[in-house]
């Protein structure tokens, strides 16, 4: 019986814009003109029978349909992608990095030079919320959010959560009356952008945080419910709301000026981002002086 999917095409033309958020890296991505990644997407939503995207002036956010779409694809071709590698690679000549949307958009990119340079191999990337695939054997290592123990993973401290506040510049202008430390009188509920913890990781989010902080705040299910991180982002930058920043995730939008970090930071011990890996890469030099440049120690040559 033949399989009932969409064109291919399509699918990794929506699957390209649904990871970065943006239609014109995704053309970059495939190497084609932006409205082929246009056309694509709109044959991929007539065969669906639903919008995949719904647009917030110039930032694009997947609609419930286009989420889970999305997941199921990029979970489908990271594991497609990783079998595949598998059979064809060489260990010594590739290290294959794990890690969420957001944290290899913002923190692993911003890096791979360096890693690429002190392991002296060829660093290919796998993306998904979802744990459990950044532990499928073809990946090397990854870097995840948690408290340290990642089962029989070795796992090495990175950096501490360190949550706060973030708002756009535009935001607050617009929103004179904000005050950090009392948001129930001065935003509503649906200016509180809300990235969720959908994969049971222990990301902070707005209840947790309300939790710790021992705060009230009414109507939390009115909360504007983003599941991509990236797109969360863009949408606080775009002064659509505000939302809880980690930092060391953030840091380059802080430092551009693009957010503003307020209120007081929350935090909890033993929390945050690590370099996870199997015992058996240690023996691996390239791995070696790559887990040493992450942790910012002296390379071995």
């Amino acid at each position: 019986m033949r399989r009932r999917l969409p064109p291919l095409n399509a699918l990794l033309a929506f699957e390209a814009a649904a990871r970065h958020n943006n239609f014109t890296r995704a053309a970059e991505e495939l190497a084609v003109a932006q409205p082929a990644v246009t056309r694509h997407i709109a044959n991929i939503e007539n065969w669906i029978g639903a919008p995949l995207f719904k647009r917030h002036g110039s930032v694009v956010a997947l609609t419930e349909e286009g989420q889970l779409l999305a997941e199921l694809a990029t979970a489908a071709f990271d594991r497609l992608e990783l079998g595949i590698r598998e059979i064809r690679r060489s260990r010594k000549d590739e290290l294959v990095a794990g890690a969420s949307f957001g944290v290899a958009h913002l923190w692993l990119m911003p890096r791979i030079s360096g890693m690429r340079a002190s392991s002296k191999t060829n660093i290919n990337l796998v993306t998904s919320d979802d744990y459990r695939i950044l532990d499928d054997p073809p990946v090397d290592f990854s870097v995840r959010f948690g408290n340290g123990s990642f089962g029989e993973n070795r796992a090495d401290l990175l950096f501490e959560e360190n949550c706060q506040i973030i708002a756009a510049p535009s935001f607050l202008k617009a929103n004179p009356q904000f005050d950090p430390d009392n948001l129930a009188g001065t935003v509503g509920p649906a200016q509180l952008l809300d990235h969720g913890d959908p994969n049971g990781i222990g990301w902070m989010d707005w209840k947790l945080w309300f939790a710790l902080t021992d705060t009230r705040f009414p109507d939390q299910d009115l909360m504007t419910k983003v599941e991509s991180y990236p797109t969360m982002l863009d949408m606080v930058r775009a002064g659509e709301g505000i939302s809880i920043g980690t930092i060391g995730i953030e840091d380059d939008l802080i430092t551009s000026g693009q957010l503003v970090c307020l209120g007081k930071p929350v935090s909890r011990e033993g929390f945050g981002y690590y370099l996870v890996y199997r015992d058996d890469r240690l023996k691996d030099a390239g791995f070696a002086n790559l887990r040493a440049f992450l942790l910012g120690r002296k390379c071995s040559t």
